[in-house]
């Protein structure tokens, strides 16, 4: 009896290995994205202990050293800079390397003296209006500091889509002038572009402008009480109960160094009383002008006359260390690379609220470690090798993954394509629960072709909306990459209301939508990482 049970045991032993030995690589790969898996991770990394994740600051090295723990545990190579070892006093570098991609950013802050003030010409009379700072107007500092008159014309939106033939500026002169603006978008646009189209168009406006002559652009929102943040994504109302922005705290633009100054726009956020001031005598009454503009009717906005901004801004800049994280597994081929990215950092704390980010973009960080656990769960190299980049400093402006484009720690030339992950958490709207974006270049029409049979393949129920383009959109970190000439795929879902507000929390997160974002992502890299393409 006992030699009975022994064989049989054997032999159902013998059946497991055999069955086991016949799954394949990518069915081994995607057994290990499981929800405990994308849950364990994401758990800690949006949590409080990593407050808010602010570019350069104790949170944002917290979660880089987790992420770095991580990629070791799953077995993925380090991919950064060499380690430095002390010796006499020097630090001196090593043979071995580290998973940090180290460099130095400029912080710029506000310096003692903002003044801006109102010029009003009558005849031979002048009149100077002076303005308060943190009561009537608030200033994003750039590098260098800067004192300047110039006119000021009115813009309504200040908002331009090719696509649906708007132009707010198509009969008014810019060159050499400071816009007043109003802040947000006309909401026909917001009900006919998607959210993807209208972020992008938004974060493309100041280098739009700047090639228009522009100096500066001011900003005011009709619907606040007090001044807001100059930066457009955050000038809101300051409720706490409607989600705050992080102006508990002094605001600062960051930059990479570089061997000439900055050439960015003056922002300057003012209240409606600074800007009813500015447009004293023109007739503009903002109710009016919105109601018709948010309908697309026409509106014959009154030019701005007489008036000029006197403005003078003086800075305080430092130098704030931060870091990417850089994994790597060798190829078979080393010249043949897919780079797979998301950013790690937010918004840090403020306002007495911890901003911690699940989907932005606590969610596209999981997204990349995930996958990497999963490429070396199939037990099979490559034979492109694959980079995993988890970038700081997005919110700051793509400076994470600017700053590696422009210091790979491979051969540009040998990358082949990015893969982005930003905000992979949240359904689309009750009424799409399953519909996902999908963005590529379009020279690579190939991508297209392999999600759908992918999707059916391994069973990944999503709705996608196949978005390809020369100069694929979004104001995230795959457009580091487009500025290279290097191809992209981003896979998006949701863009919801807790975006940059306090309310982000693991609470929100939709796991279902995110795990088959991860499943059909590691399908389609699995795929271009062992084919010719």
């Amino acid at each position: 009896m006992k030699k009975i049970l022994f064989s049989v045991l054997t032999l159902s032993i013998l059946t497991i290995s055999l069955n086991y030995g016949q799954v394949s690589p990518v069915e081994k790969g995607l057994q290990a994205i499981t929800p405990d898996a994308i849950k364990a991770q994401f758990g800690f990394l949006a949590s409080d202990w990593t407050e808010g994740r602010m570019a350069g600051e104790k949170g944002e090295f917290l979660s880089a050293d987790y992420i770095a723990s991580m990629l070791q545990l799953y077995g993925v190579k380090p991919g950064g800079d060499l380690l430095q070892t002390r010796s006499q006093g020097k630090n001196i570098n090593s043979s071995e390397i580290s998973y940090f991609q180290n460099f130095v950013l400029l912080k710029t802050n506000a310096g003692d003296e903002q003044i801006l003030k109102v010029k009003s010409s009558d005849g031979k009379m002048v009149k100077t209006t002076n303005f308060t700072y943190n009561v009537d107007f608030t200033v994003k500092p750039s590098d260098p500091g800067i004192e300047i008159e110039a006119p000021v014309v009115f813009a309504g939106y200040g908002f331009i889509s090719s696509k649906l033939k708007y132009n707010d500026f198509s009969k008014i002169d810019v060159k050499g002038k400071f816009i007043l603006r109003i802040s947000g978008i006309p909401k026909f646009i917001k009900e006919t572009l998607n959210t993807t189209e209208t972020e992008s168009l938004a974060r493309e406006m100041e280098s739009t402008l700047k090639a228009m002559g522009a100096i500066g652009i001011i900003e005011f929102n009709p619907q606040a009480t007090v001044v807001g943040n100059p930066d457009s994504r955050e000038f809101v109302n300051l409720s706490p109960s409607e989600g705050t922005p992080r102006s508990g705290k002094p605001y600062a633009s960051f930059s990479i160094p570089g061997k000439k100054s900055a050439d960015n726009l003056i922002r300057i956020g003012v209240s409606v009383k600074t800007a009813n001031e500015i447009l004293k005598g023109t007739g503009v009454n903002f109710d009016d002008y919105i109601k018709k503009t948010d309908a697309n009717e026409p509106f014959l906005i009154p030019p701005v006359t007489d008036k000029s901004i006197y403005f003078k801004t003086t800075i305080k800049t430092t130098q704030v260390a931060v870091r990417n994280v850089i994994g790597i597994i060798e190829g078979t081929n080393p010249e043949q690379v897919i780079v797979l990215g998301a950013h790690y950092d937010h918004l840090g704390i403020g306002n007495g609220y911890i901003w911690n980010g699940a989907d932005d973009n606590g969610s596209g960080t999981v997204g990349v470690m995930t996958l990497a656990k999963a490429i070396m769960e199939t037990g099979k190299k490559p034979e492109k090798t694959i980079i995993f980049a988890l970038w700081t400093a997005e919110e700051e402006g793509l400076l994470g993954s600017r700053y590696w484009v422009q210091n790979p720690t491979c051969p540009l030339k040998n990358i082949r394509l990015n893969v982005n992950f930003d905000m992979i958490s949240r359904y689309f709207s009750d009424d799409e629960p399953k519909k996902v974006t999908m963005t590529y270049t379009s020279s690579c029409p190939g991508f297209k072709d392999m999600t759908i049979a992918n999707l059916k393949k391994y069973d990944i129920d999503l709705i996608v909306d196949y978005q390809p383009s020369a100069d694929p959109t979004g104001g995230t970190d795959h457009r580091s990459f487009v500025n290279a000439g290097i191809p992209i795929m981003r896979f998006k879902p949701g863009h919801r209301e807790e975006y940059h507000t306090p309310k982000d929390e693991l609470n929100t997160i939709d796991w279902d939508i995110m795990e088959k974002i991860i499943r059909i992502n590691f399908s389609n890299v699995w795929e271009l990482a062992n084919t010719n393409w």
